[in-house]
């Protein structure tokens, strides 16, 4: 699946309701509501199968070893990052494509878990068949829970709410710890943008990735922020108005000589480029999939990797190389 797709899959991180479950109910039989119907989990589950996007992470964070991994973007085989297979002691079965059902039954899962997924109101009957199916709760959109969120509900899916919380507040800790670290990063504003399919693609102010760089201390451009529409976590825009998102500090999701970015002739009118204030993340980086991937076990990576090219192109001195990852 080539990278936009990937990151396209990627839902708003945006601020929403609770959870329709306690966060902290661990008695079973459980029962959860979701927006395909009323799913109930008769014992803690041992064998543990997810279909969402980067969810074998928050199985691997909570102790189990997942069944089924979703193949989403990657040099790897066993659709594990490296802060995930260093906790596998097996590689689980890869998901790739359309859901194979067969497969997914084959792994004889006791909870099968699909907050972000995108599976249809089909897929969700049929993969009930298989064992009880954790999706997302009545209201919410396919990719619409936060980090929190979804760990939250992994933990209680699973009856590890205690030990979800205590992760989520580590978490949180090491972004606040480098926001501490930073103050001068307080307030400078930032846009993350791509290409794909012939035109420019903005982040939204909702997005997962835009939400992360804001729990750093940085703020989302004025112009993301007038842009972002409820619910919608990236904008096509023009070229044209490139130079009124010239934040302090510019993130591609792009290779550093992508002939795109470099043909873009708006973009030779921001202070971006020649201020040295732009991140480029290409494929295969780990600081765009820990970005990506958005879960307990990856945030910590992502902060630590793109902390020094925050630091580098947010000074506005060209003469500071900004690091690849």
């Amino acid at each position: 699946m080539k990278h936009v797709t990937s990151r396209l899959l990627l839902a708003a991180l945006c601020v929403a309701p609770a959870l329709a479950a306690p966060a902290l109910a661990q008695e079973f039989p459980l029962t959860i509501e979701t927006r395909f119907g009323t799913t109930v989990i008769p014992e803690q589950p041992e064998r543990v199968a997810t279909v969402d996007y980067a969810g074998a992470d928050n199985v691997l964070a909570l102790g189990f070893e997942p069944l089924t991994a979703r193949a989403w973007f990657g040099p790897y085989d066993n659709a594990l990052w490296p802060w995930a297979e260093a906790l596998a002691t097996v590689d689980p079965q890869v998901l790739d494509g359309d859901l194979n059902f067969e497969q997914i039954a084959a792994t004889e899962p006791d909870i099968i878990l699909a907050l972000r997924s995108g599976i249809t109101q089909a897929d969700y009957d049929k993969l009930s068949l298989i064992a009880p199916v954790v999706a997302v709760p009545p209201g919410r959109g396919d990719y619409d829970l936060d980090w929190e969120e979804q760990a939250e509900l992994t933990g209680l899916a699973l009856g590890k709410s205690e030990e979800a919380a205590a992760q989520i507040e580590g978490v949180k800790a090491s972004l606040a710890a480098v926001a501490e670290a930073h103050p001068e990063w307080q307030g400078k504003t930032f846009a993350m943008m791509t290409y794909w399919n012939g035109s420019v693609g903005l982040y939204s102010a909702t997005d997962s990735s835009v939400a992360f760089m804001s729990a750093l201390g940085l703020v989302p451009h004025p112009k993301v922020v007038e842009l972002s529409t409820p619910g919608e976590f990236y904008i096509g825009i023009s070229e044209e108005i490139l130079p009124e998102l010239d934040a302090d500090v510019v993130v591609w999701y792009a290779a550093p000589d992508s002939p795109e970015i470099a043909g873009l002739v708006a973009r030779q009118a921001m202070r971006a480029p020649a201020e040295g204030r732009e991140i480029f993340l290409s494929l295969d980086s780990l600081a765009n999939g820990a970005m990506s991937h958005g879960s307990l076990l990856s945030l910590p990576e992502a902060a630590e990797r793109l902390t020094p090219m925050i630091a580098a192109a947010i000074d506005g001195d060209p003469a500071t190389e900004v690091p690849l990852d």
